[in-house]
This record gives structure tokens, sequence and C-alpha cells, in this order.
């Protein structure tokens, strides 16, 4: 039973003022606390108890009716809840003219970042979000509609230069999106065709007043002009520009006369957060080809099992590992400027794990996981990829390397200096044509990190490393002959169970030396799906996707071929809890060897990614020597100097304090 009330409870009812107070106006509160101490006692904590939200709704300041023709805010790194901020003032409501937003550093979570999106919607053209708590949640269909340009500006006609998107069935993914492929042309899939470097032909309305109508689709930009910059020293002399012109007869506001009005999104800003590569390609995927300037310098390679390896501890990898396709012109055909990880060109990931020297991890990332990423998403970005982009920045970039970083970024250097001399001859070619021809790319940024040390004893390590009690081997029954045969193609994660949906057997008998040794003699595969199908596709139905049918996908033949990487993903698909997030194949998949137009189980694919054995997959990397990569790119450099092979474009060598 409960206490009984007290004879002041029983013989007081509630004071009718705290039953009234909520009800009366914030501008009666001031007046109410002058009234007696009674009132003082009800009123006076409402008044004080957040000042800066009282005020800015009391609208005290006199130059508050300034703050609906902000255009540019930047509100980063200060303290405070942006929830709060968003459901006061910080919303379309009290700054309809804003179109430049900073929010970083904020400690912003998801929630909260949805509530900003809804509250500005197709308002903002420029928003930063680097640097706080933002994961794939937020990428979801309000925001993916309500903050883009619709409807998209992709079309076919480009489609034997670039290639276009296609979704021969209405099939989506809970976490994918929709399972769109890229079609290839003859050309497009080479990136050779000879009008590549043409910029688009302009815009022609049949009536003067048709460029306003909005029911017209987007018109992508032609790639010629400069980028709009988002800087608050840009904006001001955009509007000053404006304010100075003699050509406009009307009066006009000046934010009305910004570029990208009511457009949405164009420059997006999402560093330093706790994106998934997977999320990220969904973001770029779906954002209707508004983008114009990208930045994201940090987003995991996760595996959903890479946490279900036993007592070991796998190490982070992090990167924008098979994303090379996403910044091709028939997916961001609008992207001018892009800043994002160096395995977009290195296909080099950082990993990092607790108790790993950074020495240890920059070996292993550019031994056993570069050679299972080369064979897995061979695609590594190119300049001719996108001709349209003029800006690129890579990031993280390791100071030293054993090879592959330094060969990678000198490649990208030929590759730009190879476009520079093509677009020459394009010029030449096309002297006579009034088509004007594109610039390609012209600024690269390599942002470095700090120096590290070679010493595994280093003390940030905590002494003398332990392999054995660091990285868990993801299957002890491989043998070393096992072992040798994916060394190049990559190994699959920890056969442990997860939880997760999956196909066929529980069981996972299939890592035994004779299969093995049965299948690589020539033998078709004798675990599921090979023991009940003959044919080289199943038809199957995963919880995570959105379809009415079930899904035809590709399993392989079963046996050994020429391609190592569907070697690893038909022997991967013997463990059913690889046998999960079923999407469409890539153009690096198909690279690699899978059919145009097929579905797969991405889980099994990604595993390729990870050494089976990361203790001698580390260990084999421990002798090999680090070169200093700055010092190797400018011998590079120097060498191609006055040379046909040089290029001409700026670059810059930054070292930045990450880690």
């Amino acid at each position: 039973m409960e206490n009984l009330p007290s004879y002041e409870e029983a013989t007081s009812g509630p004071d009718w003022l705290s039953l009234a107070a909520p009800f009366v106006p914030l501008s009666s509160w001031r007046q109410c606390c002058l009234v007696d101490r009674r009132f003082y006692r009800e009123f006076a904590p409402r008044l004080w108890k957040d000042p800066l939200v009282t005020v800015r709704q009391l609208g005290l300041d006199p130059n508050d009716a300034y703050f609906r023709e902000l255009v540019y805010l930047d509100v980063s790194y200060i303290p405070g809840s942006v929830k709060s901020s968003v459901l006061s003032s910080l919303n379309s409501r009290f700054l309809p003219e804003l179109r430049v937003l900073k929010v970083q550093g904020r400690e912003m979570d998801d929630t909260t970042a949805c509530l900003l999106f809804r509250a500005f919607r197709h308002q903002l053209w420029s928003l930063n979000l680097s640097e706080n708590k933002l994961t794939d949640r937020i990428v979801d269909d309000d925001f993916l509609t309500g903050c883009f340009s619709s409807p998209p500006s992709r079309t076919n006609a480009h489609f034997e230069k670039e290639g276009k998107l296609v979704l021969p069935r209405d099939v989506r993914s809970r976490t994918y999106g929709p399972l769109q492929f890229i079609e290839e042309s003859e050309f497009s899939s080479a990136f050779i065709h000879p009008e590549r470097y043409l910029a688009d032909a302009p815009f022609y309305s049949m009536r003067a007043d048709e460029v306003e109508c909005q029911e017209l689709p987007n018109i992508r930009a032609n790639g010629l002009g400069p980028l709009h910059k988002d800087t608050a020293g840009a904006i001001k002399c955009e509007l000053l520009d404006e304010a100075l012109s003699a050509a406009t007869v009307t009066p006009i506001l000046l934010h009305s006369r910004l570029p990208f009005r009511g457009k949405g999104l164009t420059h997006l800003y999402l560093n330093q957060n706790r994106f998934t590569s997977s999320g990220i390609g969904r973001l770029l995927r779906s954002s209707t080809d508004s983008l114009e300037h990208f930045e994201c310098d940090f987003c995991l390679h996760t595996h959903r099992l890479s946490q279900h390896s036993g007592n070991g501890v796998w190490p982070r990898v992090v990167g924008l590992i098979g994303s090379a396709y996403l910044f091709r012109p028939a997916i961001s055909s609008n992207l001018r400027s892009l800043r994002v990880h160096h395995s977009l060109v290195t296909l080099v990931p950082t990993l990092m794990a607790e108790g790993l020297p950074i020495a240890a991890a920059r070996r292993l990332a550019e031994s056993a996981f570069y050679r299972n990423i080369r064979r897995a998403y061979p695609q590594a970005f190119a300049p001719d990829m996108n001709p349209r982009l003029s800006s690129l920045t890579l990031t993280n970039i390791p100071s030293r390397s054993i090879g592959p970083v330094i060969e990678q970024l000198i490649l990208l250097l030929k590759l730009m200096s190879a476009q520079q001399k093509a677009i020459r001859d394009a010029r030449v070619a096309f002297s006579g044509h009034r088509q004007p021809l594109l610039g390609g790319l012209r600024y690269l940024r390599l942002e470095m990190e700090r120096e590290f040390s070679d010493d595994l004893s280093d003390p940030s390590s905590g002494g003398e490393v332990d392999f054995d009690a660091l990285l868990d081997p993801g299957n002890e029954t491989f043998s070393d002959e096992t072992l040798s045969f994916f060394e190049e193609s990559g190994g699959v994660t920890s056969r442990k169970g997860s939880g997760l949906p999956m196909y066929g057997g529980s069981k996972s008998q299939f890592n035994k030396p004779e299969l093995y040794a049965d299948f690589s003699s020539g033998h078709r595969l004798k675990t599921w799906p090979y023991s009940s199908y003959d044919a080289e596709y199943i038809s199957l139905h995963e919880p995570n996707l959105i379809t009415s049918s079930p899904v035809e996908v590709w399993i392989g033949t079963g046996r050994i071929g020429p391609h190592p990487a569907v070697n690893e993903y038909m022997w991967n698909l013997q463990d059913p809890n690889l046998r999960i997030n079923i999407g469409p194949a890539t153009p690096d998949h198909v690279a690699a060897g899978v059919p145009p137009f097929s579905y797969i189980f991405h889980g099994a694919w990604d595993a390729i990614v990870f050494p089976k054995d990361l203790q001698s997959a580390l260990r084999a990397s421990m002798p090999l020597p680090f070169r200093d990569v700055a010092t190797a790119i400018k011998e590079y450099r120097l060498g191609t100097k006055g040379t046909p092979e040089y290029w001409e474009g700026k670059i810059e060598l930054v070292r930045t304090s990450s880690v």
C-alpha cells in the first residue's frame, strides 16, 4: 500500500498559479516577477532557465530583424545543444534566407541531424556537419528527398561516354537503397570515348520564360565554370557585387540572387564522423546527382562478422574501398571538387587497433590488405573516370610507405599527365568545334599524417607486441597450403556464429584440407549451396530486401577458375554466416570476374578484404623497409620536370596532425 499523504498535503490543494503559469505568454513573465514573492518564485526560474533562448524569443535585440536576412551562419565548436537551437531559432521560420550553415564539432547525433534536415529541407545549398557523431542512419529517404534537388539531373544522353544507372527490377535494400547497376557502353567501361572531354552543350528553351519553369528537369552543369565557393568571404563578395551592380533595374532582395536558391544541397562536409563506406555509397547513389563539392575523410569499411572473431581484436579498416565508381559522371556528374580518404586512389586502407603500433598497422595495410583489395576491388580512381572533376584532395596519407602508397600516388600523377596531354590533343582535333573542352583535374592536395616510430616497443604501443594475443587467426583449420592459395585473392573472416540471417545449412564443415585439395584440383564444391544447386544462380528472398518476388543471386560454377576473387567468393559462400547482404554487382565486381547485372552476396565478397591469418600476414610484412612518401613524390616531380610527363597543375603536400 502506498504511503498516506501528510496532513498538509491532505488539507491543501495544488497552487492555481503553478497550473496557470504554463499558459502565461513569455512576454508577461517579467511583469509577473514584479507582482510579489509568490509570483517571483514561480516565474523567475522560467525567465532565467535559458537566457539566450528567452532573449531570442522576446526579440529584445534591436537588430533582430536583420537575422531574417542572414545568408551565412557558422555555429561550430560552441557549447550548447543543437537540438534546442533547432527547436527555438535555428530553422527556416527564423532564418528563411539562410543558405550556408556550418555546424562542426557540436557532438550532434543522428536524431538532432534529422531535426535539422527537416527544419531547412531544400533551403540550404552548403552544409558542414564534420566532427560530430553521425552514422549511416541519417542517410534515409527524408534526408535524400528533402535536402537534395528533385528531380535528379541524371540523363541517358551521355550514355556512350559515361554509361548510365539502370534499375532492371524494382528491388530495394534497407541498407543499400535501390539495387541499381551501371550499364556500360563500348567506351564507358574503359573511359576512352573520343569526345569524353567535350563539355555539355547548352540547354535551349522553346519559350523565353521556360527557364524559370519549375516543372523542367534539372539540367546538370556543363563543368566549365568555377566551383561556387561557400566561404564567408565569397558570400560577402557575392552580395556586394549584387548591391553594386547597375544592371538590376527592378529592386530585388540580394539573397535571392545567390546561386542554388531552393535547389537543395550542392556542398556537403561529413568529415570525422562515424559513417561506413556502405552508407556513403548509398548517399552518393541516391542524392539526385546534385553535389558539386563533397568531403568525407573518415569512413569505416565494416564487415558484420569481424566482431565475432573469438577473443582477438580485429583492426578497424578505414577507407573508401570499392567506391571509385561512385564518383563517375553516371552517378556524380556535377561533382567538381572532392576530399576523401587516400584509399580511393591507393587501394590501401588505414588500420587501427588498440595496442597495434602504427608502423605495424601501416605494413599490414600495404601488404595483405592491399593485395586482397586489389583482387576484390581492382578499380582505383583515375582522372578520366570523371573528367569534370577539377580538384582532388586525398587525406590520411601515411608519411612513410613500404611501396604501394608511393606507387599508386605516382601512378595518379602519370594518369593526370596523360589526361593533360589527351585534352591538348582533343583541343587540336576539335579546333573547329564550337563546343568547349573540359579542363580535367588541375588541383591535387595530398594531406599527409604525422611521422611515426618504426620501433615495435614504442611507448605508444605499450611495450613489446604480442601478436598472438592481439590478432586472431580467422580460421585455425587452414593449412599453409590453403593459405598460399588465397595469399593474393584474400581471405574470410571468423567462422564463429553471428546470429545473422543466413541461407542453407547452419554448420561450417567446409574448412578441411581435403575439401580445399579437392577444390583446387578442379572438382566442384560439395557443400551448400553447391550441394543443392547445379546452376550458377539461386533464387532467394532476403529479409533485408524490399521486393515482391525472390532475387536470382549469382553463386558461380563452384569450380576453380581464372579469377582469384571469384574463387574466394565461391569458397566463402560455403560459410552460412557470409551469405548475407544481397546487392548488385558494381564495376569493381565485374572487373574482378562477376557477370554484369548479377546480384551477389556482398557479405561473402567483402570478406575477401580480411586476411585469414593476421599474425602470419603481419610477420611477413615486418622486414619490408619504409620510404618517405613526400620525398618520393618530390623526386618524381623533379625527374619529370621539362618532359612531356610533367603535370602542370597545382599540387600541394601538407602535413596534418591526424592519426
